[in-house]
């Protein structure tokens, strides 16, 4: 049981690893990894909702953000945040805030994702890993110069 859950969350990661992939490689295989780990995180998500529904919900985002459906990303990402939060995965909160922060970034509404960078710098700082709190700082840093 406990191998299959770390391949699921290896798909997971995976996944949202194939979006930034597939800006290069433009292959049909790399464009199917995200819907083939929905596939597989909803199952999952069958036997403990708490620990996959936000990564369910933040792969969707990804997936509309690529496909530019801005009011679904927008939705998709704010329910990966609350899902994050509500499992008290912080760690995870703080990835779907810097994902949402990112797609803000990239359609121009920048006091969107400076929030939404801000609270992935806290989310990381409670979490306790000051490397990507110090990340983050410099996405912001950026922004306002």
């Amino acid at each position: 049981e406990g191998g299959r859950q770390n391949n699921i969350f290896i798909l997971f990661y995976y996944a949202l690893n194939s979006f930034k992939v597939a800006e290069i490689v433009h292959t049909k295989k790399i464009q199917a990894v995200p819907e083939q780990a929905l596939c597989a995180l909803r199952e999952a998500a069958k036997h403990s909702k708490a620990n996959f529904q936000n990564k369910i919900e933040l792969l969707e985002a990804e997936l509309h953000n690529r496909d530019g459906e801005h009011d679904k990303a927008k939705a998709s990402y704010a329910a990966a945040i609350a899902s994050a939060r509500s499992s008290k995965f912080t760690h995870e909160e703080g990835l779907a805030c810097e994902k949402a922060a990112l797609y803000n970034k990239k359609i121009g509404e920048l006091s969107d994702a400076l929030k939404y960078f801000s609270k992935a710098q806290e989310c990381y700082k409670k979490w306790g890993s000051q490397v990507k709190a110090d990340e983050i700082e410099k996405q912001i840093a950026s922004m306002q110069m």
